[in-house]
């Protein structure tokens, strides 16, 4: 019971989790943390450059395998596509979708199941639209977030039996510009160039509120990958103690994630990249 709850850590793979801060004080908060940042030498990441060339491909699918590290069988596992390029408001956008859920072993415990869908632009990577479904055991939730300038429309829709009445929360969201949702953020992270030994920080929204989140970026090990060979790492760990690897190229293919819980290391291999349309 314990491993399968702390499954929905990973499942999301990063960002869930992090501690959260009122964003109703981000005004009066941010020459603070502006001074804080420099301080810390934290480099905003949407100033920052992408990289030569474009590593988002149409049809890119990534199969990923989630373990705890003392659990002998396969926790779950979450696939993320990028499904096509469309027009979307009037913009040029990536359609992707991504879909986690514990496995056949597991599901006789407690069954998870979180499908999610971004709408990314092309020009920048930010989102414009997020949707997400959520089925934890009995407990069901929707939400949806419409991306403005300065900001969001957010929505839930939750149950936490199937009989029990709905619940709805409504409410607009003052967000810093180049604010991603949990899982426009890990695109966002594939377009930038990453330097080892750099710091970096971004908004991102979850929870119907904002969090910032700081970066660091080192050179990791070469790890072998089915479907690509060896390939040279870099390693972004995150301000809360989760860690990325990501391809040392221009395709910055998520291949490992990793994230310390109660029970143990949970970890996210990259199993198998395709390309369907």
């Amino acid at each position: 019971m314990k491993y399968t709850k702390c499954l929905i850590i990973i499942c999301i793979i990063v960002g869930v989790c992090f501690p959260l801060f009122d964003i109703t004080s981000e005004k009066a908060n941010s020459a603070v943390r502006a001074e804080q940042n420099k301080e810390n030498n934290e480099i905003s990441l949407i100033e920052v450059d992408n990289v030569s060339n474009q590593p988002l491909r149409i049809g890119e699918r990534l199969t990923y395998n989630i373990k705890v590290s003392w659990v002998p069988v396969s926790a779950g596992k979450r696939v993320d596509h990028i499904e096509k390029k469309i027009s979307y408001q009037r913009k040029s956008v990536y359609h992707i979708t991504s879909e986690a859920k514990t496995g056949s072993v597991a599901s006789k415990i407690h069954r998870f199941q979180n499908r999610q869908s971004t709408f990314l632009n092309s020009v920048g990577f930010f989102p414009l639209s997020f949707r997400n479904q959520l089925v934890d055991k009995k407990y069901t939730a929707r939400v949806e977030i419409n991306f403005q300038d300065d900001k969001a429309e957010y929505e839930k829709i939750s149950q936490n039996k199937p009989k029990d009445p709905e619940k709805h929360e409504k409410k607009v969201i003052e967000i810093p510009f180049g604010t991603q949702d949990e899982l426009s953020m890990i695109y966002f992270l594939r377009c930038k160039k990453l330097e080892p030994g750099k710091k970096y920080f971004f908004p991102l929204i979850i929870k119907a509120k904002v969090v910032k989140i700081s970066i660091s970026v080192a050179q990791g090990e070469k790890l072998k990958i089915k479907g690509l060979g060896r390939v040279k790492t870099l390693v972004v760990t995150t301000s809360h103690g989760y860690q990325l690897w990501l391809t040392d190229d221009n395709r910055h293919i998520p291949v490992r994630i990793e994230a310390e819980a109660k029970i143990g290391k949970m970890k996210a291999n990259l199993e198998k990249r395709e390309f369907v349309k």
